[in-house]
């Protein structure tokens, strides 16, 4: 949350602007699915994991952290977030809730999104330099505790200028220019610094699943010719030779090709795989491709809804700063928008790791006994 939002939230309640009671209705509603879906589905995924043996892995416990943070936010922000909606512009929670209410949202943003930084680069490590070890659970136990503590310094200066002024919660900052460094602060060490460590990462992450692709499709070429037929009525001598030119020996697999007469010329034609059979190494190679291609599928869409839902209170805070939001007829709607959005954010992870992770969806059964088998196999 930005550091100016109590200061906007307090030029929201003095606005003129008319809210429909159906409008007020819709918001609530709203807010009261986005709590009852993030609350259910984050303490799913911890438990999954937690209670899993297999799934207890360095990048599990940073999807724990992160489940954390969305939890913390639906069950710090929300409920209070809607009770100041009711009792606007008073401020009903006291001076210690004052200081520790949207200073708490502010942290567990940037938590998330260090979080999704230390994951991009756990997946970095795991798929690059794959000859490098894993990160020990007392390394990943340093790596949760340094995204706390990172966000939580960010949000000081924040909660220590928090006082109640005049009935309400607001800021006081010694100097207009340190409000807005604050604000410009945030967006890049909570939005615009992750996302670019992570584009990072996962650029080169995906560069790797590619080149490994094309070497698995090179070795499978490579690994084993044997020709045994041509449709060109040649002489026996002449299918020798070619047969000795195209075969290559190989003790673990045979490819068996036809020649094609297609052109006059002996020299355009083609040979044509009949047959295939894979080795083991094969197998196991194409399998470790293919689930590290569905863990990036996965972690990919978890950023990209990230970067989405947290743009519009981005949007928010830069153009209340730098320019002249509070003029605009439509204010209050864009604020209400973007701290739906930032909500949604905290909801949307496990219904993609149900959707995209067969042993998330299996965990999530499971728990809730139910006996809903997926049609589709996505390991991780």
């Amino acid at each position: 949350m930005t550091s100016n939002l109590t200061d906007i939230r307090k030029s929201v309640s003095n606005s003129t602007e008319p809210q429909s009671a159906c409008l007020q209705i819709a918001e609530y509603t709203i807010f009261t699915a986005i709590f009852l879906i993030s609350v259910a589905g984050n303490i799913l995924v911890c438990l999954v994991i937690l209670k899993t043996p297999r799934m207890r892995t360095t990048r599990n416990y940073l999807l724990v952290n992160l489940a954390v943070s969305d939890l913390t936010m639906s069950l710090l922000c929300i409920p209070f977030d809607v009770a100041l909606k009711i009792t606007s512009p008073l401020w009903p929670l006291g001076s210690i809730m004052c200081n520790i209410l949207w200073p708490a949202m502010t942290l567990v943003t940037n938590c998330s999104a260090a979080t999704l930084a230390a994951i991009s680069l756990d997946r970095y490590r795991a798929v690059v330099h794959p000859w490098k070890p894993r990160f020990t659970s007392f390394q990943t136990s340093v790596i949760i505790v340094v995204t706390w503590s990172v966000s939580f310094m960010l949000v000081l200066p924040y909660a220590l200028v928090l006082k109640i002024q005049n009935g309400y919660c607001a800021e006081d900052w010694p100097h207009p220019v340190a409000v807005k460094a604050y604000t410009v602060g945030l967006f890049i060490f909570q939005y615009a610094l992750p996302l670019l460590i992570i584009t990072f990462a996962y650029t080169m992450v995906g560069r790797k699943l590619r080149h490994q692709a094309a070497r698995i499709a090179r070795n499978r070429y490579a690994s084993g010719v044997l020709v045994v037929g041509y449709s060109s009525m040649k002489s026996n001598c002449q299918q020798n030779a070619m047969s000795e030119v195209y075969s290559v020996s190989s003790p673990s697999v045979a490819r068996v090709f036809e020649f094609k007469n297609t052109f006059s010329d002996p020299a355009k034609r083609e040979l044509v795989p009949l047959k295939f059979e894979k080795t083991p190494c094969d197998k196991k190679e194409m399998k470790r491709l293919e689930r590290n291609t569905k863990i990036m599928k996965m972690l990919v869409m978890v950023v990209l809804l990230y970067a989405i839902c947290l743009l519009p209170n981005q949007v928010v805070w830069l153009w209340y700063e730098f320019g002249n939001l509070q003029n605009w007829p439509h204010f209050s709607k864009l604020l209400t928008f973007g701290s739906i959005m930032v909500y949604i954010n905290s909801c949307v992870n496990p219904l993609l790791y149900a959707g995209m992770n067969e042993d998330f969806r299996k965990g999530f059964c499971r728990i809730l006994r139910c006996r809903w088998k997926p049609p589709f196999m996505t390991r991780v």
